[in-house]
């Protein structure tokens, strides 16, 4: 076995790469790389314990995807890492695919209905749709918000680094959003509208979700529920989306700043 897939410290990383889509030896191999510039093959073979012919493999495939690059010294191939920054464009460049291929199934799926309803369970698989979703609203749409009495939104987004990727998509499509909250959340939201770009509040006396949080879309509606596991209700569909505007148009109009 190799070295660095025994070492205990290494076997989160090695799941998490293979979770992005290496196999076990490219993981390793990329792990080996990290630390050292401009090696040979013999020292990641000893790094790694793999067979030469496995490493000679797994760096080729690094080089495809653009996580290793090498130089030529005294007629011989020397190796270095690229920055690991390049995983978040592999990560892009998979989720467009996706999204492409996606649309093209979706024309001939046989469940396609006028409403569908999606549920998502989890911080990850949460966070994921939330930033699926707002890659489908075409640019310049306004986002409506009936906010939850949690702060678990944006802390669970933080935490785990996806908040930037979240406003980066948010700035690009010049999105905006009209968030209607409660009087305990009027300083933090008089912040957002000081500090954040196409983002408005107002304040409902009495209003009281507890843990849970609505979102209307163009076509869709988010409920979401910050319990001791997040979880995802999302209905599809232009005639629910208009519906719950209108609600929301309603309310909106019975607020204050």
């Amino acid at each position: 076995m190799s070295k660095i897939i025994d070492e205990a410290g290494n076997k989160d990383l090695l799941n998490k790469l293979q979770e992005l889509g290496l196999s076990e030896k490219e993981a390793a191999v990329y792990l080996a790389l990290l630390p050292r510039r401009d090696t040979g093959t013999s020292n990641l073979i000893r790094a790694t314990s793999l067979h030469g012919q496995f490493v000679y493999a797994a760096l080729a495939k690094l080089e495809d995807l653009g996580l290793a690059k090498h130089v030529i010294q005294g007629g011989r191939k020397k190796f270095s890492a690229n920055a690991p920054t390049r995983l978040m464009s592999l990560i892009e460049e998979k989720r467009l695919a996706a999204q492409s291929v996606a649309k093209e199934l979706q024309s001939r799926f046989a469940g396609v209905h006028e409403q569908d309803f999606e549920v998502y369970q989890g911080d990850a698989a949460f966070m994921a749709h939330q930033i699926e979703l707002l890659t489908q609203v075409p640019d310049n749409t306004i986002i409506d918000v009936v906010g939850s009495e949690t702060e678990r939104y944006e802390k669970t987004f933080t935490e785990t680094g996806m908040w930037a990727e979240y406003k980066r998509v948010w700035l690009e499509k010049n999105l905006g959003f009209r968030y209607l909250g409660t009087e305990a959340q009027r300083e933090r939201l008089q912040k957002r509208e000081q500090n954040e770009r196409n983002f408005t509040y107002r304040i409902l006396p009495g209003l009281s979700l507890g843990k849970i949080s609505i979102e209307v879309r163009p076509n869709n509606v988010t409920f979401a529920v910050y319990g001791d596991t997040l979880l995802d209700f999302t209905l599809s569909g232009k005639e629910v989306a208009d519906g719950y505007r209108q609600f929301f148009n309603a309310v909106w109009a019975l607020a204050k700043k």
